[in-house]
């Protein structure tokens, strides 16, 4: 993989803070790479968890392990990358305003447990919370973080369009452990569509905390809401998409003006 010419961080218009841009020679190639690292951790820890009989609450605890593993080495990248910390979207969010208070990001949240429950034991959420906000980070880091920056040096709707895609796709991997096609191709559409809505966040607030606490809370509440497929819980999924989807658009409307965050160097990528 080559190593970048030289970081670029441009200010969009709207948080007037500047967003990472990483040029590479190969972006699409190294934001594939990049992709897959918390793929693999998350298989392996995944693979760790049944070799060992873990509980309910013993897998959610080795998956956690290997998501924090995983995020931790996402982090280390970003400090080792010319692109500064920042940058990246580690700094808090402005003009939450600008995405309506996050309200509909929120209201997804409440519909999915209010449709699904609580349907698990004690122990076992405790376990929940502490793998939910493992992979929240993990993931957000990655692919809005470091594989968003990677596509933002060709366009900000390249990054915003390309990791969501990314982040859908490689749901894939659920088919390793056991899930039916149907249900993986669902998945597929709907974490790009989760993914979307995260990368216009970014975009528009300059700030990965939104979606980082988006994430957690979502796959919290599914979680411990059993992950039920019942009529209930799909009429509510249904409608939390909906609710998502409107929400896309609407951001999509307000990032749409932005500058594309293109790097402005002709210097070329140092192999």
């Amino acid at each position: 993989m080559s190593t970048l010419s030289s970081p670029t961080s441009t200010p969009d218009l709207i948080s007037n803070h500047p967003i990472a841009s990483w040029r590479l020679r190969a972006p699409w190639l190294a934001a594939i790479a990049f992709a897959l690292v918390p793929v693999v951790f998350t298989a392996g820890a995944s693979a760790a968890a049944q070799l060992s009989g873990a509980s309910e609450a013993g897998a959610a605890l080795t998956l956690a392990a290997g998501a924090a593993v995983s995020a931790i080495l996402g982090l280390v990248v970003m400090r080792l990358s010319p692109p500064r910390f920042r940058d990246f979207g580690f700094r808090s969010p402005r003009r939450a305003r600008a995405a309506l208070w996050f309200v509909p990001a929120a209201a997804t949240v409440l519909i999915i447990l209010g449709a699904q429950g609580i349907r698990v034991e004690a122990p076992t959420i405790a376990a929940y919370g502490v793998l939910v906000a493992a992979v929240a980070l993990n993931e957000e880091t990655w692919f809005r973080g470091i594989v968003f920056a990677i596509l933002r040096a060709r366009s900000t709707r390249t990054a915003v369009i390309g990791s969501s895609v990314l982040f859908g796709v490689l749901h894939l991997a659920n088919l390793a452990g056991g899930a039916d096609v149907g249900s993986s191709i669902l998945q597929v559409a709907f974490a790009a569509l989760f993914g979307l809505v995260a990368a216009q966040l970014l975009v528009l607030t300059g700030s990965l905390w939104p979606a980082i606490a988006w994430h957690a809370a979502w796959n919290f509440v599914s979680f411990i809401g059993g992950d039920s497929t019942d009529d209930r819980s799909l009429v509510g999924l249904g409608a939390a998409c909906v609710v998502m989807l409107g929400y896309a658009v609407f951001l999509g409307r307000r990032t749409s003006s932005l500058p594309d965050g293109a790097t402005t160097t002709d210097a070329p990528a140092l192999p």
